[in-house]
Order: structure tokens, then sequence, then C-alpha cells
């Protein structure tokens, strides 16, 4: 798919199981834009250096430094794509981040998916006891304080706001935000 000569970075931002996920894969699928991901990298990071790192850290330290590495990683890469989808559950409050978004050259939009804070904790409760959970991941549980740091978006570019109450459609949900994106973007193609 042809796309606009212009640096653009979509920002998918909200807290742990808001459908941030869900929603940036299938907008990358529809826009043809590189998809980076935290948690993709947080795990792969695991899978490497994991069993070398784990005898000197218990897991939720090991589960933090990986944080930290894998967002480090998501805006060093980030810099080098004239157009990306970047997804974390970026903090709003951090002043680390909203500098390195600032950072970044080019058009930015932020998608902000958001349930309530009862909808995301069952979610990720129900993520954390399934077999296929990560273990990149220590928390099993999200707790209220958590879950304020998300409850807004970053707010340094034009917000699409998506609440995600209701678990996100993979086909008519993306559609619908990819309508809301060109009219920020009118020039993104078809």
């Amino acid at each position: 798919m042809p796309q606009s000569s212009q640096h653009s970075i979509l920002l998918v931002s909200g807290s742990p199981a808001s459908g941030k996920s869900t929603l940036a894969r299938a907008l990358a699928q529809i826009l043809g834009y590189p998809l980076i991901s935290k948690d993709t990298i947080k795990e792969s990071l695991f899978d490497s250096l994991g069993t070398h790192l784990s005898g000197n850290l218990d897991a939720p330290e090991l589960s933090r430094r990986l944080s930290r590495a894998a967002m480090d990683l998501l805006w060093s890469l980030a810099s080098g794509c004239p157009q990306v989808i970047l997804e974390a559950n970026f903090r709003p409050g951090s002043a680390l981040e909203r500098a390195r978004l600032t950072a970044l050259e080019g058009r930015k939009l932020e998608i902000y998916c958001h349930c309530t804070p009862e909808e995301a904790a069952r979610r990720f409760r129900e993520r954390a006891e399934r077999e296929r959970h990560h273990p990149a991941h220590s928390m099993k549980t999200l707790s209220a304080e958590l879950l304020k740091e998300f409850d807004r978006p970053i707010g340094l570019c034009p917000v699409i706001d998506v609440d995600t109450e209701s678990p996100v459609d993979p086909v008519v949900d993306p559609l619908e935000v990819v309508a809301r994106i060109r009219r920020h973007w009118p020039d993104l193609a078809e």
C-alpha cells in the first residue's frame, strides 16, 4: 500500500489489558505500517537474556528492567521508521516518555484505548491465568493505583479516543479508527 512521504507516527496508548495490542496489530495490517510493540520486545529480551539475568534478580525486578530496556529499544527503533505504529502502556505522567515522544520527528497521532479499571483488571487477570502468559510478565493482577497511571492519553498530539470496554472487533473497529485517522491525515493512502 503506498504511503504518505511524510514521517508518520501512530501511538497506540492505554492501560494494560485495554485492547491496545489487538487494535495496533489490525491497524498495522490495514495501513501497512510496521508495528513496534513494547511487550513483543520485552518478551524477546526475556527469551534471549532472561535465564542469564534471572539468577541475580527476583521476577518483578527482572520484569521492570526488561520493560525499561524494551521502552528504550522502542524509542530507538521508532526514530528510524518513516511510518510506524508504537504500542505500549505509555505513562502520561512520565517526563522521560513525554520527552522521547516529543523528540521523534514527524507528524504524530495518539490512539488512546480505554475501558473501566474493573474491565482492565479482569482481562489482565484472565490473561495471566492462561497457559500462554509469557514469563517476562511477572504481575498476575493490576492494582487500582497502577491503573491510575494510564487514566488519560499522553496528549502531546491530536488524540483519537477509542472505547474498548467491549472487546475490539478485529474487522469493524480498526476500519472505523482508520477513518478517524484519515480525518487528521487526509493524505493517508486508501
